[in-house]
């Protein structure tokens, strides 16, 4: 094939695969929050209008992550039906016949691959991140399905200060918290003095004031306590390191989540969660590129050496398997990595390295 035909040639394979792919992600999304209203719908009442629109809102928000998480495996369902219907129309032979290399036919699939986690970026930062939080708040708050909405919006929180100081802080407003406890902890491990407040607020770099403050000192068996409108502190800590964000990691941007990944692992709170969704974002976008390459390579040699192609419902089930293996691997690695048997970074490169693995293999020889 002259080179002048290879950029028509791309053209048309993109057109056909946005096609495809826009298809295939709206039917699944479609399908999802069908199903999804289905199984949920007979705990949703809807006493006013009120209530309807923040049904509606609740699932509008729902088909944002869902999307989110469903674009790449549509992506690759789009792929694999792309070789099978150039495989039926005799298009491929005929591209093969004159020349056309396998992998050259992925030059467009992997432009829009590369586009498409772009957009998930986007996507994720701008509008699911709120999504997901917006649509977790109204399950619970307006349909009282609580799940363990409570676990990740605790009113307060523990943090590890220095110079054996710990702080339980409750909501973050301004400039401090409301309220705030202060343990400091003398050699080898003696509860020398307690500090509690309405509210604990930063006036200037290590200078703090704590609200209807009660100070107790601890020595030996007595208990001195003083009551004050307010106490003034000298502590080193500053307002961002006591200030840990209270949701699911999946509901933070990127630069929320590193951070609290780094707080969460400077003041002794629990970061393994934080650290693997940081990893897991960071591959995110590279994710549909390997995928989609898998998938087309997978479905050429399903017709190597047969006299007809393949149907359609073969190319739809190899993508399919692909997409449910894929997901168990990822969630197994998840799993792995918070619970400690797996480094997070490593989890997080898993997904991304069996797809490249499979794609390289798929066209190991291909001619």
């Amino acid at each position: 094939m002259s080179a002048r035909a290879l950029p028509a040639l791309d053209r048309m394979l993109l057109a056909e695969l946005v096609r495809l792919f826009t298809a295939t992600l709206a039917a699944v999304v479609l399908l999802y929050l069908v199903i999804d209203f289905a199984d949920r719908g007979s705990s949703y009442h809807i006493e006013s209008w009120t209530m309807a629109r923040a049904l509606i809102e609740l699932y509008a928000d729902r088909g944002a992550v869902v999307t989110l998480q469903l674009a790449p495996a549509a992506l690759v369902i789009a792929a694999a039906l792309l070789v099978a219907q150039l495989d039926r129309r005799g298009e491929l032979t005929a591209l093969l016949a004159l020349g056309v290399r396998p992998i050259r036919l992925c030059a467009p699939l992997a432009a829009f691959a590369l586009l498409l986690g772009a957009g998930l970026v986007l996507l994720e930062e701008k509008v699911v991140v709120h999504a997901d939080a917006r649509a977790e708040e109204i399950t619970a708050v307006l349909f009282h399905r609580w799940n363990d909405y409570g676990a990740w919006h605790a009113r307060t929180h523990w943090v590890r200060g220095k110079e054996g100081r710990f702080f339980l802080l409750g909501e973050q407003r301004g400039g401090g918290f409301s309220p705030a406890t202060i343990f400091e902890v003398e050699a080898p491990f003696h509860l020398a003095r307690r500090l509690d407040g309405a509210r604990l607020e930063q006036l200037g770099p290590g200078q703090w004031r704590l609200v209807d403050a009660v100070e107790r000192r601890y020595a030996d068996e007595s208990i001195d306590e003083t009551r004050a409108p307010f106490l003034l502190l000298a502590l080193p800590e500053h307002l961002d390191e006591l200030a840990l964000r209270s949701g699911r990691p999946r509901q933070l941007t990127f630069g929320e989540l590193r951070q609290q990944a780094r707080l969460r692992a400077e003041v002794g709170q629990p970061d393994l969660e934080f650290r693997a969704a940081l990893f897991e974002r960071t591959a995110q976008p590279l994710l549909p590129l390997p995928a989609s390459l898998a998938a087309v390579g997978l479905t050429l040699r399903r017709r190597r050496g047969k006299p007809r192609p393949p149907p359609l419902a073969s190319a739809l089930a190899l993508a399919l398997v692909l997409v449910l293996g894929l997901w168990a691997v990822s969630v197994v690695a998840h799993a792995a990595a918070v619970g400690g048997t797996l480094s997070p970074l490593v989890a997080g490169v898993i997904p991304l390295a069996l797809c490249a693995g499979l794609a390289a293999v798929a066209f190991a020889g291909r001619r």
